[in-house]
């Protein structure tokens, strides 16, 4: 039964993310463990506790991936453009990662405490960065002046209301579905801001 040798640590992290975020974090290592074909001894051998694959299946990375593109904009295109990218890019991160904060939430994982500063929690990093990509394009002159924390709030939190509904309510949405919903919500956001005398 036992096939640690073919069973690599991603597939194990995978396995388990997908039988927590199924069953919640009191879902059995010995469940995880039969879904792969492995012993439950090996899931110990790999990852020490039953807390330690939890952390290690659903902790968010510091490193989000679209913050390389927020860091790197507003460059030269369409702004709309640009904000649409975002957009998805952040809402794809945020689909995946909401229902796991709710699991480590319920296992007792305060993932606030695993952070040195609070400057460093990663809800804290992505509205500083996504405020600066705000200021930076304000001061282009490509959206009126208006407060960038107000705009990049605007910004993010329609854009993490609908994970937070999909989890909570158990009602989810489709993909055409959330593309134009995303695609509202730059809408009104580029509307809003865009600049006098510009059509949004």
């Amino acid at each position: 039964m036992a096939r640690p040798r073919n069973t690599t640590d991603a597939q194990i992290l995978e396995e388990a993310r997908a039988c927590f975020l199924e069953h919640g974090a009191g879902a059995s290592t010995t469940l995880i463990a039969e879904r792969l074909g492995i012993s439950h001894g090996v899931l110990f051998q790999r990852f020490g506790t039953k807390e330690q694959l939890l952390r290690a299946a659903l902790l968010p990375s510091p490193a989000q991936p679209w913050m390389a593109q927020v860091r790197a904009g507003p460059d030269e295109r369409d702004v709309r453009t640009q904000l649409l990218e975002l957009a998805e890019e952040i809402s794809t991160y945020l689909e995946r990662i909401v229902p796991a904060l709710a699991v480590l939430r319920s296992a007792g994982v305060q993932v606030e405490s695993l952070a040195e500063r609070r400057e460093e929690l990663p809800p804290v990093r992505a509205r500083r960065e996504v405020a600066a990509w705000f200021s930076r394009a304000i001061e282009r002159g490509l959206l009126r002046r208006v407060r960038p924390e107000h705009a990049t709030d605007l910004f993010l939190g329609a854009l993490q209301f609908r994970p937070f509904h999909q989890h909570l309510s158990g009602q989810g949405f489709d993909g055409p579905d959330n593309h134009a919903y995303r695609q509202f919500v730059v809408d009104t956001v580029h509307g809003t801001l865009a600049p006098t005398g510009e059509p949004p």
